[in-house]
């Protein structure tokens, strides 16, 4: 995979649901940066290395510290979206976050997510809605207007058939 693919930092602390997040991440055309388990290991590997969108869960080994992980990161110039079961424990701010991708997600409409946000990451012209699973924040603009090149929909969008949900 070529180095110009954004670098993505899982930060999830149930190991197969952070496999099955690696995998979309392969899928979606981008490099898995690294994978932490605690906010603290978050915060010290994207300090080491800025990824350029972390996936952070809310909930961690040691304890409710993704918030402070993703205002962290945004505080670097990183695009963090987080995935969670409980959405109403985010701030309406959502920490300066692009956005949340509430659990259970498919892995599909992760993908379809992923690939959304590549295409914001490369500041492309984006004239379809977000994926169906990802709710934008403020801070998450998608860039193009109704005169940009449409992006191809079948790229961003979920499959019609569901897969099972990763929780």
């Amino acid at each position: 995979m070529a180095d110009t693919e954004p670098k993505v930092l899982v930060v999830e602390d149930e190991t197969l649901v952070a496999l099955d997040i690696e995998i979309a991440i392969e899928d979606a055309g981008m490099q898995v940066a690294g994978h932490a388990v605690r906010g603290s290991e978050a915060i010290e590997v994207a300090s080491r290395h800025p990824p350029d969108l972390a996936l952070v869960d809310l909930q961690l080994l040691d304890g409710p510290t993704g918030i402070a992980v993703a205002e962290h990161i945004v505080a670097q110039g990183g695009m963090v979206v987080f995935l969670t079961a409980n959405r109403s424990a985010l701030p309406s701010d959502l920490a300066g976050a692009c956005g949340v991708i509430v659990k259970p997600f498919t892995g599909a409409g992760l993908v379809a997510a992923l690939r959304f946000l590549k295409l914001v990451l490369a500041h492309q012209p984006i004239t379809v809605g977000p994926p169906q699973c990802l709710e934008l924040g403020s801070s998450c603009e998608p860039l193009g207007t109704p005169d940009a090149v449409s992006v191809q929909t079948e790229t961003l969008a979920e499959p019609a058939s569901p897969d099972r949900p990763i929780d």
